[in-house]
C-alpha cells in the first residue's frame, strides 16, 4: 500500500515487539464529554451495510488499561540505519491521514463532533525523566499509547525506529490503533466491544482500508501488503513472552478484528445495537 505522497504501507513483519494499548483507569474522564457520541449509525461513504438501530449516549467513559500492564524490560533497539528525517516524515503523514479520514467519516456512523485526540508523538521511553507521564506514570518504551490522561496518543522512538527499518509502514498501522482508542474514548460505553483491544484493531482496520477506498484515495496497497498484516498481527498476538494475557487477543483473534474492520468498515467494529 502507498500514500500518494509519502510511499509504501504496512510492512509489519515486526509487529513481535509492539503491544499497542490504552493507558488509563476506569475513574477519568474524555476531554470532551459534548462530544460523546450518541449511537446514530448511517451508511457511510465505504458502502458498507450499516445496522439500523439506535440508541443514546450519556456519558463519556474511558480506556481501562494501565501503562503499567506494559512491556518495561525491553532491550531490543534499532541498529541505528534509519532515516530519521524519513520517518518523521511518514509518521506526520500518517497522523494527517487518520485524522483526515475520522474527521471526513465521523458522522457517517456518529452523531456529536468529531475531536482528535493531542498528539505528543514520538518519547524516548529510556528517558524516563523526560517521558510523559499517564496518570503519573512514566511512558515506557517499546511500545505506544493514548492515555485519556490529557487524550493524547504517543509513541516510544525506538519501537518507531525498530520497526521502520523493515519499511515505512509501522507508523501507519502503530498511528491508526492508537487512534482508535481515542475514537472509543469519545464513544458511550454500549459502543465498546469487550475486547477493547480487538476493537482498536478493528477500527485501525476500518480506517486503512477506508482511506484506500475513498475517492480520492488516500492510501494505495502494493502486492505483499495483506500477507506482511497478517504476519505482523499473528506475531504480536498474546502467546508471544512480550503479549499480555487476555490483553490483545490471540493470532486468530488479531487477524479477524482486523479484517472485520477491512471488511465492514467502522460499524463492523461495533456491538450489535438491540432495538427494544
Amino acid at each position: 500500500m502507498r500514500s500518494p505522497r509519502t510511499g509504501a504501507l504496512l510492512t509489519a513483519a515486526v509487529l513481535a515487539v509492539l503491544s499497542l494499548t490504552a493507558c488509563g483507569d476506569g475513574d477519568s474522564e474524555a476531554s470532551d464529554p459534548e462530544t460523546v457520541a450518541t449511537v446514530t449509525i448511517t451508511p457511510g461513504a465505504d458502502n458498507t451495510s450499516v445496522p439500523t438501530d439506535t440508541t443514546t449516549a450519556t456519558e463519556p467513559t474511558t480506556s481501562t488499561t494501565s501503562t503499567t500492564e506494559s512491556m518495561t524490560e525491553m532491550t531490543i533497539a534499532p541498529t541505528g540505519a534509519v532515516d530519521e528525517a524519513e520517518l518523521a516524515e511518514d509518521i506526520q503523514t500518517a497522523q494527517e491521514v487518520t485524522d483526515a479520514w475520522w474527521a471526513l467519516h465521523w458522522k457517517d456512523y456518529f452523531t456529536g463532533r468529531y475531536t482528535p485526540p493531542n498528539v505528543v508523538g514520538l518519547y524516548d521511553g529510556y528517558d524516563e525523566a523526560n517521558a510523559p507521564t499517564c496518570f503519573g506514570e512514566p511512558l515506557p518504551p517499546g511500545n505506544a499509547f493514548y492515555c485519556p490522561d490529557g487524550d493524547y496518543v504517543a509513541w516510544d522512538k525506538t519501537l518507531l525506529e525498530l520497526g521502520y527499518e523493515i519499511g515505512d509502514a509501522w507508523p501507519y498501522l502503530i498511528i491508526a490503533h492508537e487512534w482508535g482508542h481515542a475514537i472509543q474514548a469519545d464513544l458511550s460505553m454500549d459502543l465498546h466491544s469487550e475486547q477493547y483491544e480487538l476493537q482498536a484493531d478493528c477500527l485501525a482496520g476500518a480506517v486503512l482500508y477506508g482511506a484506500a477506498n475513498d475517492n480520492p484515495p488516500t492510501l494505495e496497497f502494493e502486492p505483499g501488503d495483506e500477507k506482511e498484516i497478517v504476519d505482523g498481527l499473528n506475531l504480536i498476538a498474546d502467546e508471544v513472552p512480550w503479549g499480555m494475557s487476555g490483553d490483545h487477543g490471540d493470532s486468530f483473534q488479531r487477524i479477524e478484528a482486523f479484517n472485520l474492520g477491512r471488511t465492514e468498515g467502522v460499524p463492523g467494529c461495533l456491538p450489535e445495537q438491540v432495538e427494544n
